[in-house]
């Protein structure tokens, strides 16, 4: 009797410490979720320098504070294991604790060493057109019998009463329109379906991106025309590329740098190039100037499929203030598949229907002509480039 209760009480025993390390690792696992989300939700709003201080803030207010009672919590952006380490908006969470025990402590095991780990990264978002300007008139507008098909969502972030503006005629059709103001319809324009206003604003989907270093210059003030037909590489064009006269210019993959002067086509040329990004920017020498796309050229163009500007096209220099607008009136002869994002700068649009999938971040939107934003992103491995709410993922 006395050698069964033996058994029995340690049989007991181990399951009661059994029992509450699971509930510790229940507890540590739910800290680590919530500090995963939190430090995501860090990078969504803020960017990702303080991104590891709000994840460790998170596991504290769970009851896991890194560097008490044996708690060490580890904070890496990206992660350094599992499906997500080239992910920037991933965040991964690992906390460990040296938990105590109860019974088995009689037998030399005074304490065992619990784990945790989550993973949390920015899922794709709804939405393919955003205007990031907070009160801007007219922030989004269409105009003049302009029709936009949309095959995703449109976000205005201003919360001026004349936010979105369309008039003359005008058709816009998308899966949703969310407007932080108010809109104005007239001339028998059409908004379809009808937007909602009084909407939260979302912050920049794209803030996330790293901009490339510019470095010393490739080339400087790269044009052709007269009908040339020319091929060029990556680098560092300071002054701008221009393409004039009926030239035709092939890309090869890569990221060209813009260091002032920007992207001119015009007069008939065509441009080409399939995992491209252009990112425009500026210096103290070198003035910034926009991208100008005009009518009567051919353009077809696509963002890379993998890497860090997986997805983006054109990346306009998010430091810039203000800086000049941009245009892309093509036409239907205008092709671009990937994300068009100048978060400070206005664009005009005016594209076809043959991209799988574009999305416009700007500033303010101005569409000028028959346009359609499709949203297959079946080429990009990763999904859309938007970010949309942070999602638990391992």
């Amino acid at each position: 009797m006395v050698v069964s209760m033996a058994a029995l009480l340690a049989c007991i025993g181990l399951a009661i410490d059994a029992g509450y390390l699971e509930l510790v690792k229940t507890r540590m696992q739910a800290a680590a979720d919530a500090a995963a989300l939190g430090g995501v939700q860090e990078i969504k709003q803020n960017g990702a320098a303080h991104a590891p201080d709000a994840a460790k803030s998170d596991a504290s207010l769970n009851g896991f504070t890194d560097g008490r009672n044996s708690v060490t919590v580890t904070v890496n952006n990206p992660p350094v294991s599992g499906y997500y380490t080239a992910d920037r908006t991933a965040v991964e969470v690992l906390i460990s604790q040296n938990a105590g025990t109860l019974f088995m402590s009689l037998l030399g095991f005074s304490s065992s060493k619990v784990r945790a780990r989550s993973v949390a990264r920015q899922g794709s978002g709804a939405d393919c057109l955003y205007t990031l300007d907070p009160s801007a008139h007219s922030a989004f507008d269409i105009s003049g019998g302009a029709t936009l098909t949309v095959n995703c969502g449109i976000m205005v972030d201003s919360n001026s009463d004349r936010a979105l503006t369309a008039s003359g005629g005008a058709v816009v059709n998308a899966t949703s329109i969310d407007v932080a103001g108010n809109y104005t319809s007239s001339g028998g324009a059409v908004l379809s379906p009808a937007p909602v206003t009084g909407a939260s604003p979302e912050s920049d989907p794209l803030a996330y991106l790293t901009p490339p270093n510019a470095g010393a210059c490739s080339e400087n003030n790269w044009s052709v025309s007269g009908g040339a037909s020319v091929s060029i590489g990556p680098g560092v064009y300071c002054g701008g590329i221009t393409i004039s006269g009926g030239s035709s210019v092939t890309l090869t993959a890569g990221t060209y740098i813009l260091l002032g002067g920007g992207l001119s086509i015009s007069g008939g040329s065509s441009l080409s190039g399939t995992g491209v990004t252009f990112y425009d920017t500026a210096d103290k020498k070198h003035g910034y100037s926009g991208i100008s796309v005009s009518g009567g050229t051919t353009i077809h163009l696509s963002a890379p499929t993998t890497g860090d500007l997986a997805g983006i096209l054109f990346f306009q220099d998010p430091s810039l203030a203000s800086p000049a607008s941009s245009s892309f009136t093509g036409g239907d002869s205008t092709v671009l598949n990937g994300a068009l994002y100048f978060p400070t700068s206005d664009v005009s649009y005016s594209g076809g229907a043959a991209s799988n999938y574009t999305i416009l971040v700007a500033k303010t939107v101005k569409i000028t002509g028959g346009s359609t934003l499709n949203s297959n992103y079946s080429a990009l491995p990763g999904g859309s480039p938007v970010r949309g709410n942070a999602v638990v993922s391992e």
